[in-house]
């Protein structure tokens, strides 16, 4: 505090009235500290945004990479499809072929089946009379295990 004395009493008329400048001188100073500290902040902030910028640049190439490689794989997925399509249309075709076939055999077998039935009914009746005439010719047949041959085959197999 001494010193603080000794200033105050070396202080004379003109110091005094140069005192109100001594403010501004030291505002002045803090202006110019702030300015030395804003400019650090803006060269910090300059060198953070050259790392922005080279971090968008390596994302733009990976984006670009990752699109080019999604297009590729686009590509062969439009020529597998194309492929696919193809292989569609050769099997639509087949079907119609195949289905036409199916749909002539069906109606060549119906009527084939139509004409084997008309032939059934036809030979029918001829069979029914046949089968009677066959049943009239057994009754009047005589009975084979009762005749003499049958007994002759007894007496010559029986063991007794």
């Amino acid at each position: 505090m001494t010193d603080d004395r000794a200033q105050d009493e070396s202080l004379n008329v003109f110091d005094t009235l140069l005192m109100p400048l001594r403010l501004p001188g030291r505002v002045v100073a803090d202006i110019e500290l702030l300015t030395r500290r804003a400019g650090t902040l803006i060269e910090g902030l300059g060198v953070l945004q050259d790392s922005i910028d080279r971090i968008e640049s390596r994302v733009d190439r990976l984006e670009k990479q990752r699109m080019d490689a999604f297009l590729k794989a686009v590509g062969k997925l439009q020529g597998s499809m194309s492929h696919i399509e193809e292989r569609v249309d050769v099997l639509t075709t087949m079907e119609e072929t195949i289905t036409d076939r199916l749909d002539g055999v069906r109606h060549d077998l119906n009527e084939r089946m139509l004409s084997v039935q008309q032939e059934v009914k036809a030979m029918r009746s001829p069979m029914d009379q046949m089968a009677g005439d066959v049943a009239k010719i057994d009754d009047l047949l005589p009975n084979p295990n009762d005749g003499p041959l049958t007994r002759l085959k007894d007496t010559l197999t029986s063991s007794g």
